[in-house]
């Protein structure tokens, strides 16, 4: 959805289930079917993860994965007016943390700060093509997983020391899958 966004989208499931969140005028927010989707691929892995939203826009990713049960969410957007207030607005204290930065800076701080994460989700405006920001491995807690989402008209994309496991899609919504590749004598890759 381009131009002016939706005005709002929906928690779907978990503690604020229902729970209404305004949408950056900008913003293209991941449809509550690929978010369902995408909760449903990541399963087990949510419970007490630490996950980091990059390109967050409303949050809905990041904030849909704390009330589902993750530990908390790192939410990165350039501009985060709307996202902070999404986020004042459930008074989750610390497990939800807003950070105004773009990707690539998010990513440089919170490596710098030793900060790992075990879900990294990144959504980056269409037209910014499909390069995830560099740096994604060091933020990468070792079991972890990061999903990258495109426009199905655009290229897989490759992140540099780390394997691409999975590709699902879901209308014009494609989700990539990457882990940490198996090490010596490491049967697969963890992907579940």
């Amino acid at each position: 959805m381009k131009g002016r966004g939706p005005g709002e989208v929906r928690i779907s499931a978990g503690r604020w289930k229902g729970h209404r969140l305004e949408v950056p005028g900008s913003a293209r927010p991941t449809s509550s079917r690929a978010r369902e989707s995408l909760f449903d691929i990541l399963g087990d892995r949510i419970a007490g993860a630490r996950v980091l939203d990059l390109h967050a826009g409303s949050g809905a990713v990041g904030i849909e994965a704390v009330s589902r049960g993750a530990s908390r969410a790192v939410l990165a957007e350039r501009d985060a007016g709307v996202l902070a207030r999404n986020v004042r607005r459930l008074e989750a204290g610390d497990e939800l943390c807003v950070l105004e930065a773009d990707a690539e800076d998010a990513v440089r701080r919170l490596s710098a700060a030793g900060e790992r994460f075990e879900i990294v989700f990144s959504d980056p405006p269409y037209g910014a093509g499909t390069r995830p920001p560099s740096g994604l491995e060091a933020v990468l807690a070792a079991e972890g997983v990061v999903v990258l989402q495109r426009d199905a008209g655009a290229p897989a994309p490759e992140v540099s020391g780390l394997a691409h496991f999975r590709e699902r899609a879901y209308g014009r919504n494609v989700f990539d899958f990457f882990t940490r590749p198996p090490g010596p004598g490491t049967p697969g890759a963890g992907a579940g």
